[in-house]
């Protein structure tokens, strides 16, 4: 089974695609990952057409079975906050019209699925991914990587 993990952003989308040997919910291989960049201050709706045009790609190049998405956590800054949820909005669309299933997760679950503290630092992420998984040469934004353990955690709940 395919999966993609996706870590939304308004202008950094990171993403990962997993795949899992039949039946199996471990030894996956990491087919791909990276982040979708968007130019700082490209205004809406301009990010969220770059954001779906290369999502499309991917999905249509890795046509994975399922996805994990992580949700939405914002506390202070609702205006960033809100800018993020357009994208995922276009996100949850794309994936709908490619008819691939969407599981959610909070970044709670995803630390926790991958390094079994739900407080887990980015770092903590990282080496969690590097031990369990095994993928040693990790280069790119923390949010690949963190699309890397929300695909990894995600594929427990499809």
């Amino acid at each position: 089974m395919k999966i993609i993990g996706i870590d939304p952003g308004s202008h950094r989308v990171g993403y990962a695609i997993l795949s899992f040997p039949e039946g199996l919910r471990r030894n996956p291989e990491l087919l791909t990952y990276g982040t979708i960049e968007v130019a700082p201050k490209t205004p809406s709706p301009d990010n969220l057409l770059h954001i779906r045009k290369e999502l499309m790609d991917i999905l249509t190049e890795f046509q994975p079975e399922a996805a994990a998405v992580e949700e939405l956590f914002f506390v202070q800054n609702t205006t960033t906050g809100m800018k993020v949820s357009e994208s995922r909005g276009v996100i949850l669309l794309s994936l709908g019209e490619k008819q691939i299933p969407v599981v959610s997760l909070t970044a709670t679950q995803i630390k926790k699925g991958i390094s079994a503290k739900g407080n887990a630092t980015k770092k903590e992420v990282r080496a969690a991914i590097q031990m369990i998984l095994g993928f040693k040469d990790l280069k790119g934004h923390d949010d690949s990587w963190d699309a890397i353990a929300c695909a990894f955690v995600g594929r427990s709940l499809v």
